[in-house]
This record gives C-alpha cells, sequence and structure tokens, in this order.
C-alpha cells in the first residue's frame, strides 16, 4: 500500500465502518469561488479523504462561505460511497420517510428500529400499489398473484416483513448489524425496481415501438 500525504483530519461517515470515524484528507478541490470582497468569498470544495480506521475513500462536496476569520459550511453530500438510493425521487412520500429512517436508524446502530422501518416501507409499498386490506404477508400475495412483484422480490418483501417482526415483538431472536444491512439492500433493490427499472423499461419499450 503507497502511503498518502494527509493534510488535516476531520469526521465523516464511513459506510463500512457505519460510524462517524476520523478521516485524514488527501486532496481538495476549490471552484465557483465568488467575492464580495476581500474579506468575504463562497464557493464548492470537493475533498478526498480516506478513512482512519478502514483506510476506505470518502469523497465529499461542500458548500462554503468565509466572512473575515470566521468560515462555516452552508451544505455538505457525499459524493461516494453513494448512500442514497436514486430511485427514490420517483417514489411516494410514505416509501421515502421509512426509507430514510431506516437509513438514521441503521447509523445509530439502532438495529431493531431499523428492520422495524424497512417493514414499514413494505408495507407503505402495498399501499402505494393498492393493498390496503388484510395483514401484510396477505398484501404481498396479492402484489406476487396482480405480477407486481416476481417471486424472487416477493421473496425478499417477506423475509423483510418477518425480520422487522422480529424487531418489533421477539425478545429472543436478536437482530444482528447485517440483519439491518440486508434489510435497507432488500428495501433499496425493492425501490430501485418498482420506482426505476419498471418506467425505465417502459419507457424503453415505447421508444423501440415508434
Amino acid at each position: 500500500m503507497i502511503d498518502v500525504e494527509i493534510k488535516y483530519k476531520t469526521p465523516n461517515y464511513c459506510p463500512a465502518c457505519n460510524s462517524i470515524v476520523e478521516t485524514g484528507v488527501i486532496f481538495t478541490y476549490t471552484y465557483d469561488v465568488s467575492y464580495t470582497d476581500e474579506l468575504q468569498n463562497e464557493g464548492t470544495e470537493i475533498i478526498l479523504s480516506k478513512c482512519l480506521n478502514c483506510d476506505r475513500p470518502v469523497l465529499t462536496e461542500e458548500q462554503f462561505r468565509n466572512i473575515e476569520e470566521h468560515s462555516w459550511i452552508n451544505s455538505k453530500a457525499q459524493l461516494y460511497p453513494v448512500t442514497d438510493n436514486i430511485a427514490l425521487k420517483n417514489a411516494p412520500g410514505i416509501v421515502i420517510n421509512p426509507y430514510k429512517e431506516a437509513a438514521k436508524c441503521y447509523r445509530a446502530q439502532a438495529y431493531d428500529a431499523c428492520v422495524i422501518m424497512c417493514r414499514k416501507g413494505i408495507e407503505a409499498i402495498c399501499n402505494d400499489k393498492g393493498e390496503l386490506k388484510g395483514n401484510l404477508a396477505d398484501k404481498l400475495k396479492n402484489l406476487k398473484n396482480k405480477n407486481v412483484l416476481e417471486t424472487t422480490l416477493h421473496s425478499w418483501a417477506n423475509e423483510l416483513r418477518l425480520i422487522g417482526n422480529d424487531g418489533a415483538h421477539s425478545h429472543d431472536q436478536i437482530v444482528t448489524q447485517q440483519d439491518a444491512k440486508d434489510s435497507i439492500d432488500f428495501f433499496d433493490a425493492l425501490i430501485t425496481y418498482l420506482y426505476h427499472l419498471v418506467s425505465q423499461y417502459d419507457k424503453l419499450k415505447a421508444r423501440r415501438v415508434k
């Protein structure tokens, strides 16, 4: 492994470690800087750093402002590793909200709460797809029968239901970090399929008909 020079250290969220960790900044690039006067400016900075715990890279974007000797960050976004599902922009709020809450719970290492929110998200998907009556198992079976969920996706969704039940009701079954991570990954895959890939496929078919 090649040693790299660390300019300074700063805290960041590392998905691999699932915690806020100390990262070493390796490279920074500043652009779109505008000056109000010699003592005031604002702009954007791209920061490449590495987790000092696991050595994984982290890429962030910060909107900064400087006024005289004071500096602060207006906003900060993690560009890599990507932690948000792009399909969320097409999903309804009742699905987006439990997904984001599940991610917050996972970062807080509240794994029972994480899987419960994933289960709530599956319930929200059923409601969004028109299944409003019956228990969750029946709703998922109905979505499978209507070909909204194919067999594999139905199995994933049902497993999320079962894990969520463990998180909510079981005092014997321990929900592990891996259980929570798998739950978010499967929930993510369901959102991607239902609210992104299906519409992309429909658009593809429409283009080929023309």
